[in-house]
């Protein structure tokens, strides 16, 4: 192989780890359109068949930790949530390639409303993805939430 044909190939590589990242990192993005529009459907298709949406949430919370497992699990978990006004806002992406799985990393501010009380809170996704095709899939999505307060009582 010439150094031309070397240096080809190292952008080639170059270029195709940018465009993964940047994928990602949209498919970030339209996750959280999805959660604002409450679309169910489309936030089901982000997924692989298989995919898992895990919530941690905060300590002291008196909440359990929720899973949804499969397309199905998925759609009864997103429907459910329909109505809480959520505004996810997400930032601070870490993306690590493995070829045709990746994981991310992102931080969470987000805002919605509890028995018509306005909260905010904040945490981080972390992502193990999967490219199908051409597109990138959440095979599995785990969100941890550090808090959430009510508006009124501020974050801290």
């Amino acid at each position: 192989m010439s150094d031309l044909e070397s240096r080809v190939t190292q952008l080639e590589v170059g270029l195709r780890a940018a465009e993964d990242r940047a994928k990602i990192i949209e498919l970030t993005s339209l996750y959280a359109r999805n959660v604002i529009h409450g679309d169910s459907e489309s936030l089901v298709m982000l997924f692989t068949e298989d995919g898992i949406l895990e919530a941690l949430n905060p300590p002291n919370s008196g909440l359990d930790t929720s899973e949804a497992r499969g397309h199905a699990g998925l759609r009864e978990m997103y429907k459910k949530s329909q109505g809480l006004g959520l505004l996810p806002c997400v930032h601070n992406h870490i993306v690590e390639l493995n070829g045709d799985t990746a994981r991310c990393f992102c931080s969470l501010e987000v805002r919605f409303v509890q028995n018509g009380e306005p909260f905010i809170g904040s945490g981080y996704y972390e992502d193990e993805l999967v490219r199908q095709g051409a597109e990138w899939r959440f095979k599995l999505r785990r969100v941890v939430m550090h808090h959430w307060a009510a508006h009124r009582e501020g974050w801290s």
